[in-house]
Order: C-alpha cells, then sequence, then structure tokens
C-alpha cells in the first residue's frame, strides 16, 4: 500500500527495461530498451563531463522530445522532474542547449529514476561512459529509495559477487517489477527460517523464492529500508 502511494502520482505504471552489454572494460556502452510510457532505469557509468541528465540523456538532436524523467527524493518524499523538449523560444520550447528545461538532475550511477517516453513503440536508450571500479558505497537512507546497481550488472544482487547485497536490515523490502507478469515483486528480509514459504533461501531471509534479483543492466527498482544500509560493490577491469 505504500509502494501504490508513493507511485500513484504517477498514474499506471508499466515498467519495461532490457539491455545489451557490449563491453564491461573500462570505457563501454549500454543500451536500454524502453517501452512506451513509464520504465524505472538506472546509468551504471560515468558519464562525461558529467551524470547529469542533460549529459547522460542528451536531447540536442530532438529525439527523446517530450519524454519525462523523475528523480525520488527520500529526503522530501517528492519527486522532481524534467521535461525534454525542442530547442527554440517559441512556447513549450527550451533555449538549454541540452534539450531538457533544465537537465540538471544527477542520473549517477546508482541513482534509479523513472523515464517516461512519449514513444508509441520501444525505443533504445544508449548510455556511453566508464565503468566505475574498485570499492564503491551507495548509501540507503531509511525509508524509500529508488536505487540501481552503481556497476553494469545484473541477477541475484544478494550472491553476485559484485553487486553483494548481504548489509541489509531483518524488515528491509525490495520491490522489482516483472515484465513477464507485468507486476511487482516484493522481496522482504526477515529472521532466519521464520517464514515457511523461505527456510532455506540465501542467508535464510529473504522471502519470495530466492534472493532479490534484476533481470537486466541498467534496471532500477526500490530499497525500503528500516535503517540505513551501505551497499558495498566492487569491480575491476578484470573480472
Amino acid at each position: 500500500m505504500i509502494l501504490s502511494a508513493l507511485l500513484g502520482g504517477l498514474g499506471s505504471v508499466s515498467v519495461m527495461a532490457q539491455t545489451n552489454v557490449y563491453s564491461l572494460n573500462a570505457v563501454g556502452y549500454i543500451n536500454v530498451t524502453i517501452a512506451p510510457g513509464f520504465n524505472i532505469i538506472s546509468c551504471p557509468l560515468i558519464t562525461s563531463p558529467d551524470n547529469t541528465v542533460g549529459t547522460v540523456l542528451n536531447n540536442s538532436n530532438g529525439a527523446l522530445t517530450g519524454d519525462v524523467v523523475y528523480f525520488w527524493n527520500p529526503a522530501s518524499a517528492a519527486y522532481t522532474s524534467d521535461s525534454a523538449r525542442a530547442i527554440g523560444t517559441a512556447k513549450g520550447q527550451t533555449t538549454n542547449a541540452s534539450g531538457w528545461v533544465s537537465g540538471t538532475n544527477l542520473a549517477s550511477p546508482g541513482v534509479g529514476f523513472w523515464f517516461d517516453s512519449a514513444a508509441t513503440s520501444n525505443t533504445t536508450l544508449t548510455f556511453v561512459g566508464t565503468v566505475p571500479s574498485g570499492s564503491i558505497t551507495n548509501t540507503l537512507v531509511a525509508g524509500f529509495n529508488l536505487v540501481g546497481s552503481v556497476v553494469p550488472m545484473s541477477g541475484d544482487l544478494c550472491s553476485n559477487s559484485i553487486s553483494a547485497l548481504t548489509n541489509f536490515n531483518i524488515g528491509d523490502n525490495i520491490y522489482t517489477y516483472n515484465i513477464a507478469t507485468a507486476a511487482y515483486s516484493e522481496f522482504t528480509s526477515v529472521v532466519a527460517g521464520s517464514k515457511a514459504s523461505s527456510p532455506n533461501t540465501y542467508h535464510s531471509n529473504w522471502t519470495v523464492a530466492g534472493d532479490p534479483t534484476v533481470t537486466n543492466v541498467g534496471q532500477g527498482f526500490w530499497y525500503d529500508a528500516t535503517a540505513a544500509v551501505n551497499w558495498v560493490e566492487n569491480y575491476s577491469v578484470a573480472q
């Protein structure tokens, strides 16, 4: 119910983010397939000169005109939105060279955000940049966080040696979107063996059949933390 309240302002939400990873070297690019309407994604690359929306999703060519992004602010429990528009001085246009009204929201690695596509069919976003390396900490505050992996990875968030999301609190919840069922999967961390549905899952904690997973690289998700969590991921070019 809480999650529904958070998303209620966005209306009917559908999420789809499918990716092809062509390089996990120091520099590479990621293609993320976006469905019409709302998608929850993240950019797990360091882009140049910065990770603002105006850089990560540059609209100087007008390809994204009509699209809207929403960034969740846990401190204010509110969204900050931005719109991609045609460049010009007429009503409904923007004079910003990036093709966004503001373009200043930070789509840094580890930050998840909503992307509302105005297209009527699937489109592809391409992120180009450097893969973060070393030990990177993504601090998740108490309450709802809209996040993604800081590096280009998918799969089991807990047992994966890169994402290694094992420093969770009992009672934390993760919400991921299942494209096949068009519904959210809720994963709750509970006291070991206290749920008949998951007595022997990884760490004997997470409900639902197995650990929380992300199907695609660049996929974001909700993390509802009972207390602050330091999610530490480790990646090196040699991996």
